[in-house]
């Protein structure tokens, strides 16, 4: 099976709200979900790692992929892949991703499906059909934030 995958993330520095969305198709099925962090995110490379880790997740839940499917997952953070494919080479940064890296490894690597990570170029509006995807997720997972972040301080939410 050959699943496409964009994930995305919102970050609050104030607040350390975090939000994710993602979208996934295979099959002739679209799944598209978004929504809050349960926990609090130090930093928005950390968050759309984890914006990565949960679309991988619920790829694998909801479309169930055999051992040896491809899953082509496009994110507009280089931090977010260097953290997962191993590739980021400071210890302070491999250290805060260990988490994340962990539930890739037990979940996704250990079902033996293969990931190819790219990146998608963000802020690109819907000039290609990959941007337009990403631009969905992009403006999904900032609403999310907002309402998370505006329920945590208990100001409206600005458009």
């Amino acid at each position: 099976m050959l699943i496409t995958l964009f994930t995305d993330a919102s970050h609050c520095a104030q607040t350390k709200i975090g939000a994710f969305a993602i979208w996934a198709k295979a099959d002739g099925r679209t799944i598209r979900r978004a929504g809050l962090f349960q926990d609090r995110v130090p930093d928005s490379s950390l968050a759309e790692t984890q914006a990565l880790v949960n679309g991988l997740c619920i790829v694998l839940s909801q479309l169930t992929p055999p051992p040896g499917s491809k899953i082509i997952a496009q994110t507009d953070c280089e931090a977010a892949i260097s953290a997962l494919t191993g590739t980021s080479r400071k210890a302070k940064s491999i250290a805060r991703y260990a988490p994340a890296r962990a539930i890739y490894e037990s979940r996704v690597t250990a079902a033996g499906i293969t990931v190819e990570f790219r990146h998608v170029r963000a802020h690109k509006g819907t000039v290609t059909p990959r941007n337009a995807v990403n631009t969905w997720c992009d403006k999904a997972c900032r609403q999310w934030m907002r309402a998370g972040r505006a329920a945590a301080t208990g100001k409206e939410q600005r458009s």
